[in-house]
């Protein structure tokens, strides 16, 4: 189907969905297309050229729908619970007084600036003063915890073959890029990005103390692996494919066939014991193969500088007004074509919501999704399904085996509405308005790795997860 065809059936859907229910109209909102285009011509323009008329593209954004719009409107729903909690004062151990204390330090910018890149760099000078691969991959075992990964991935979920067990999934990763063709593409748009992408790692290499030439020498030895593990790795086209990217193995047969990338080490300094991986799904089986010749033959330097540019890339947003700006610069201009980025209200806000989303929708439901309107949508629910029990009844062309098949499969839809029935306890989650926005950061990072491995490893999935926040449901 032609690209601009869906898109375009995609925003009508849009337009539908989002309609004022009030007013007894109809669900599509003319003023969004263009009448003066011919649809038979050009149905995308004609669709769409009226949305795009009226909502000129944001400096800020890369793209902007119907569902934008409708972000942006919680977004400052969103920010207003964070500016209450800024004025208040609470007891310690709540998490009101962590969100408060973490949006404090996401909003300090006077503090970031003066702290500049400190807060990263004795992590940095470490990895400096190591001399060989294994001194390097023992600072690699440290950062395990905090769910730092190199060269490749892996995560706790549901087996897709079996999907009432959690099993671990190791998948190709490493490339700064995201997609291969970056790295080896030979058209004008590609190799001007790719250009400028070197050039912004010795931006960021002297920011943080390097001078020209050692970071120029960095890009060279960054630019070596990626592009080695781009020629390894699938493209995006491939990883669609379910059936070819999931390859079922034995920890046995993968310390033996990719013994370089010391997956057991590494898992186990995650806080995950052997056991509980004696059988894992590999995603790309030969990426796997490249990138364990390709980590075999690491000098030191390569290895610590493609260790250090992860590292300053992870921290970027959480440090200088400068670093972020330099790191925007390229990320958001060069490679998204944003012209402007985001406050830093809103920037802040997105941070909080990664590291503690269902703790800040847990004040967002009582002040915009109370238990009483939960309970009107769950009940609403209960009587749709009831009515669809009723149709499948009625229908004379169905046979009694099809029908109870049909009541089987409705009785198993599992109904979530909102929010969980249970909130994550996060207690155990310190935030200390004394140490850096990184250091605390950093810590919910080790917070939800640990949690991760508590929740999952060894036990049946868990059909209460939840894998949005509330504010974002």
């Amino acid at each position: 189907m032609n690209m601009k065809l869906m898109v375009a059936a995609a925003s009508m859907a849009t337009v539908v969905g989002c309609s004022n229910s009030n007013s007894m109209k109809s669900g599509l909102d003319l003023s969004n297309l263009d009448s003066t285009a011919t649809a038979g011509d050009d149905f995308y323009q004609y669709a769409c050229g009226g949305w795009m008329q009226n909502n000129p593209l944001p400096a800020a954004y890369s793209r902007y729908g119907s569902f934008d719009v409708l972000a942006e409107e919680n977004n400052k729903r969103v920010n207003g619970i964070l500016d209450e909690l800024l004025k208040g004062s609470f007891e310690q151990g709540t998490i009101e007084q962590k969100l408060s204390d973490l949006y404090k330090l996401a909003m300090d910018s006077v503090k970031r600036d003066q702290d500049g890149v400190k807060p990263l760099m004795p992590l940095i000078e470490r990895m400096e003063q190591a001399k060989t691969v294994d001194e390097l991959f023992a600072i690699q075992l440290e950062l395990a915890p905090m769910g730092d990964s190199e060269f490749w991935g892996a995560y706790l979920g549901a087996d897709e073959k079996n999907a009432t067990e959690n099993i671990v999934n190791v998948f190709q990763s490493g490339l700064t890029l995201g997609e291969k063709d970056y790295y080896l593409a030979t058209d004008s748009a590609t190799v001007n990005i790719r250009e400028e992408y070197k050039k912004h790692i010795v931006k960021m290499f002297q920011l943080f103390g390097f001078t020209e030439q050692q970071a120029q020498a960095k890009r060279d030895n960054i630019i070596k692996i990626e592009t080695a593990l781009a020629r390894v790795s699938r493209s995006r086209t491939e990883l669609r494919d379910p059936q070819k990217n999931y390859n079922k193995t034995t920890l046995q047969d993968f310390q033996k066939n990719y013994p370089h990338l010391q997956l057991e080490k590494l898992l186990n300094a995650k806080g995950l014991d052997s056991k509980y991986f004696q059988e894992l799904v590999v995603g790309q089986p030969e990426f796997m193969a490249g990138a364990d010749k390709i980590i075999s033959a690491l000098t030191p330097a390569e290895y610590r500088d493609y260790m250090e540019l992860g590292q300053i890339h992870d921290a970027a947003s959480q440090l200088s007004d400068e670093v972020q700006k330099v790191n925007f610069e390229f990320f958001g201009k060069v490679l998204s074509g944003r012209k402007e980025d985001h406050p830093l209200w809103r920037r802040s806000t997105r941070q909080l919501e990664s590291v503690m989303g269902e703790a800040l929708g847990q004040i967002y439901v009582k002040k915009y999704f109370p238990a009483e309107a939960k309970e009107r949508m769950v009940q609403l629910v209960k009587n749709l399904q009831i009515a669809l029990g009723e149709r499948i009844d009625a229908q004379d062309w169905m046979s009694d085996s099809t029908k109870l098949n049909a009541h089987d499969k409705l009785n198993t839809f599992y109904v979530k509405v909102g929010y969980p029935d249970k909130w994550t306890d996060i207690s155990a989650l310190t935030i200390d308005p004394a140490k850096s926005y990184l250091e605390n950061m950093r810590e919910c990072n080790r917070f939800w790795t640990k949690w991760d491995i508590e929740h999952k490893a060894g036990k049946p999935v868990d059909r209460d997860d939840w894998h949005m926040y509330p504010l974002t449901v």
